[in-house]
C-alpha cells in the first residue's frame, strides 16, 4: 500500500495546491482530525484554520483554508474552499483590517448577522497566525 495520496485544494478562482502528500490535518466543527493514505471515503465540512499537511519528501506545509467541503477516498482529497492561501499568499494589512472589522461589528451585535460577523473574524484571525 502507498503511504502518499494526492491532495487538491480548489478554489473558484484557481487550483491552489494539487501534489501528493502523506497525511494532512483539518478543523471541523467537532475538533481537528487528521486524514493518511487509504482513509475511509467521507465527506465533510470545515471550518476557517491553518491547516498542516506533508508533502510526499516529507516537507511540513501550512496553508490557510476557510470553510470548504472536503470529499476523502483512499487516494485522493479534495478541498473545495472559497479560500485557500499560503503565507506568503495573504496580505497582511488587508486580513488586519478585515479582523477589526469584524471586531467592530460584533460591538453593533443588533445590526449584523451573528453567525457572518463569527465567520469573517475566524478567518481574518486564521490568516492572520499563519501570516506571523
Amino acid at each position: 500500500m502507498a503511504n502518499t495520496f494526492v491532495l487538491r485544494i480548489v478554489t473558484p478562482s484557481h487550483d491552489v495546491y494539487n501534489g501528493l502528500v502523506k497525511k494532512i490535518l483539518l478543523k471541523n466543527a467537532d475538533g481537528q482530525f487528521e486524514i493518511l493514505a487509504n482513509h475511509e471515503r467521507m465527506i465533510t465540512s470545515t471550518v476557517p484554520y491553518v491547516s498542516t499537511f506533508v508533502d510526499e519528501n516529507g516537507n511540513k506545509k501550512e496553508i490557510f483554508i476557510s470553510t470548504s467541503v472536503v470529499r476523502v477516498s483512499p487516494d485522493e482529497v479534495v478541498i473545495c474552499s472559497d479560500a485557500a492561501e499560503f503565507a506568503e499568499d495573504i496580505d497582511f494589512k488587508r486580513a488586519q483590517a478585515a479582523k477589526e472589522r469584524a471586531e467592530e461589528k460584533m460591538k453593533a451585535q443588533d445590526k449584523y448577522d451573528k453567525d457572518l460577523v463569527k465567520l469573517s473574524y475566524l478567518r481574518a484571525v486564521e490568516r492572520l497566525k499563519l501570516k506571523k
